[in-house]
């Protein structure tokens, strides 16, 4: 019996599954909607934005266990637009990879590297934190992710290194971008500060960032290629397509004409969201459209016939069950708070302390407060409405410009994205590569610490010098 109470002692801590994670998160909102009273700010007549003195205290609506259980549907429907593009993203790439177009180009370029990730996965990352910059990375993440998997497999790396490679490259460009649409434009728009001000600072932010990612993502796979037991996950399995001779990596698989097309069309189809993206600001209907062109083609292109066409189409978008839930069920905190009317309180008293504080640590202050927000409001844009308007006239009160109150929101706006259950692209991408999100954690709180560590420097220094 003592040798069984050992066992028991010694018996490891498990981390509970993502879902079960997010469940607990919720059921405290739902606790908490009975503790923080309910309040509301004004909002801008015919704008999403808030009246920054309006805030004034409403009647408490705690959730009840109606609004617990009901939260779970309200919150797919909330996500519903990113839990279709997670199906649509799957079934169009099995189709591509049924073609085998993504097995031919990953075998010729691991080939003429040789299988060097020191010049390929910072290739990718580069790439993607050039797309985050350009305001669309996080999407492009979510659906490049399949074939990263496949890369990451031949490569003998794990699943971490594919949402390190795709999510924390892109959302570094996204953190410091000088042109985000979504968050540092529309900051300065609200903000009444000239748009693309700052490109410069904004631009050397960028490359220290993109360098962090590399150098963070480069860290973590020379540990685990040379003691796999290193990794914090598994490090895939050879599949037999992978041992099999004809495609080893020591023998270059002849391309075919449809496979070089299908690369052509992928990446024109990247190209012109990109362009729209930017240009007319596409979001993801759009990525969507383009995933259904990419399934089309690529079938059509690589000869596979309507019904193997259809039937790698829903093969792959069994794939993404997991993630497609996991997007809804992180929504359903959102609408617990929403709809409890605790959100904007929350708000309140998160930044009523700033007005107290001296302005080098008032931008420090607005920058962790804005990286919190993320936990309950991970849409950029979403949290710029509802942000700006109060840090703004708060710099002017404080005695700083707001073009270092638009830095401060932005920074803080990306590095929370990495961190937060509630990013429905962060947990998109991670359920396409079946990370589990304490496994992610482990790997992005330390580069996040390194990140938040230069943001706080830039502020501070930023604001030392007036910047405007």
């Amino acid at each position: 019996m003592g040798e069984n109470i050992n066992k028991i002692s010694k018996k490891k801590f498990v981390m509970p599954d993502t879902y079960v994670l997010v469940i607990f998160i919720l059921l405290f909102m739902v606790a908490m909607t009975y503790v923080i009273p309910a309040g509301t700010y004004d909002y801008v007549e015919g704008s999403r934005a808030i009246v920054p003195d309006s805030f004034h205290f409403v009647d408490s609506n705690p959730a009840t266990v109606s609004d617990f259980l009901n939260s779970f549907f309200k919150g797919m429907q909330k996500g519903s637009t990113t839990i279709f593009l997670v199906f649509l993203i799957g079934g169009a790439f099995q189709i591509l990879t049924d073609t085998g177009t993504i097995d031919a180009v990953l075998s010729y370029t691991v080939q003429k590297t040789k299988g060097d990730y020191r010049l390929i996965i910072p290739a990718v990352c580069v790439v993607m934190s050039i797309l985050g910059a350009l305001g669309v990375g996080n999407n492009v993440a979510l659906a490049f992710c399949p074939v990263i998997i496949i890369l990451c497999r031949k490569l003998k790396l794990d699943a971490l290194v594919v949402a390190g490679t795709m999510y924390f490259a892109s959302n570094s460009g996204f953190t410091t971008s000088p042109m985000n649409p979504f968050t540092v434009l529309l900051a300065q728009n609200l903000s009444g500060v000239t748009q693309m001000s700052g490109l410069f600072a904004r631009s050397v932010m960028w490359v220290i960032f993109t360098g962090i990612a590399v150098w963070w993502t480069l860290r973590y796979c020379k540990k685990i290629l040379k003691d796999p037991s290193k990794s914090y996950m598994e490090i895939y399995e050879q599949t037999p397509g992978d041992i099999d001779e004809k495609k080893s990596m020591n023998v270059l698989i002849k391309m075919k004409t449809s496979h070089v097309i299908n690369l052509i069309v992928l990446i024109v189809i990247f190209v012109v969201y990109a362009y729209g993206g930017i240009k007319y600001n596409w979001d993801l209907p759009a990525l969507g459209a383009a995933m259904m062109v990419l399934a089309f083609v690529s079938g059509i292109v690589g000869r596979l016939g309507a019904d193997k066409m259809a039937q790698s189409f829903v093969k792959g978008a069994q794939t993404m069950v997991y993630s497609a839930l996991l997007i809804g069920f992180a929504s359903a905190i959102n609408v617990i708070m929403t709809n409890s009317s605790i959100i904007h309180t929350v708000i309140y008293y998160m930044t009523l302390p700033l007005l107290k504080l001296s302005s080098a640590l008032a931008t420090v202050g607005m920058f962790i407060v804005t990286t919190l927000f993320n936990f309950f409001i991970s849409s950029g844009s979403g949290q710029c409405y509802i942000v700006m308007p109060i840090l703004a006239p708060a710099a002017d009160v404080l005695g700083f410009s707001r073009q270092v109150a638009v830095s401060a929101f932005q920074l803080g706006d990306g590095l929370g994205n990495a961190l937060v259950p509630t990013s429905g692209l962060l947990m998109g991408t991670l359920g396409i590569a079946k990370v589990p999100f304490n496994k992610w954690l482990k790997f992005a709180i330390p580069a996040s610490g390194v990140l938040a560590s230069v943001s706080v420097i830039f502020l501070i220094l930023m604001t030392l010098i007036g910047w405007s």
